[in-house]
């Protein structure tokens, strides 16, 4: 029983790091697209997404697959 309980648990965490992980995504993809189509300066995009997820290789990331 214990063993079903720790699963679930466990599943539940993966599950909500999945989910967080998404919203994540969505949220640098809305702001990099919005940057792209109203012709945004990219360094002010930049400094936001640094302000934001903090992380220089997420946001290198991001903007590979969403700016480049």
């Amino acid at each position: 029983m214990m063993e079903r309980a720790y699963a679930r648990q466990e599943g539940w965490d993966e599950g909500r790091t999945e989910g967080r992980d998404e919203a994540r995504e969505e949220i640098a993809k809305g702001l990099i697209e919005d940057a792209r189509q109203n012709h945004k300066n990219v360094a002010d995009l930049l400094a936001t997404l640094k302000v934001i997820f903090k992380d220089q290789a997420y946001i290198d990331k991001m903007l590979a697959k969403y700016y480049y």
